[in-house]
């Protein structure tokens, strides 16, 4: 994992360390997480804020590429410094913050070292009228016994099917809670579209489960981004740098 470049005269170096953060984001402020030209990107601003306070660019490693629009409340990021850096002085754009830091294990990496990842998404956000939840919740006990759910993810490059879900719940607030060892490209998204129309009697519970297991990528109704937020980030007792 490459790291931060510091410019002569920028401070006290020291041994390369590995630097872990847990953010926490507005998903309206920004086009994602991953950087992209001339677009206002978590990674890109975060990226843009250590360079200001350490004096060189600094390559940042985030444990989920969320889309645009998503939110986080517990996003993690890691990046390498010779420097020991000062994060109360670390200026942060609007609609990103730093809830904690720490110092991490030299192998620490945000993303490769996860072992699970939980999001939740709020289905009131786009479903109107009386949706029933507990069809809705027949729907997802039909994924339990999956192994895996190939048929969840939008079409990307990245061929790796998706794992089964390791736990889930569904309240009667519409708010749905998923863990799973990793997610693929627009899979709560895709998860949530389908239970809203479940829950609103278009579809029947019986079908997630014929979808899920299809070979071929996702081609069903989409939730919007804006009822999406990466809750948590999992990683092993050993590597975890917040535990």
């Amino acid at each position: 994992m490459s790291g931060c470049e510091p410019r002569l005269g920028s401070g006290t170096f020291t041994a390369v360390q590995t630097f872990a953060l847990l953010l926490a984001y507005d998903g309206a402020a920004f086009r994602g997480w991953q950087k992209q030209p001339g677009m206002t990107t978590v990674q890109g601003a975060l990226e843009d804020a250590l360079r200001a306070l350490l004096g060189g660019r600094c390559a940042v490693q985030g444990a989920s590429r969320t889309d645009a629009g998503v939110h986080a409340l517990g996003q993690v990021a890691s990046f390498r410094s010779g420097r020991h850096p000062e994060m109360e002085r670390l200026g942060l754009t609007a609609g990103l913050r730093l809830l904690r830091w720490a110092e991490a294990d030299p192998s620490f990496h945000a993303r490769a070292s996860s072992i699970g990842k939980r999001y939740r998404y709020d289905l009131r956000s786009y479903l109107r009228g009386q949706p029933d939840w507990e069809r809705a919740r027949e729907a997802l006990r039909g994924l339990e016994g999956l192994a895996l759910l190939p048929g969840l993810s939008s079409p990307s490059t990245d061929r790796k099917p998706a794992p089964g879900l390791d736990r889930w719940s569904l309240g009667d607030d519409g708010v749905l809670e998923v863990r799973a060892k990793a997610f693929r490209k627009h899979e709560v998204r895709n998860l949530a579209g389908h239970l809203g129309a479940v829950a609103s009697g278009l579809a029947e519970p019986g079908s997630l489960r014929a979808l899920a297991q299809r070979a071929r990528p996702w081609m069903g109704a989409q939730a919007p981004a804006a009822g999406l937020t990466l809750v948590e980030v999992l990683y092993p007792p050993e590597l975890d740098p917040f535990r």
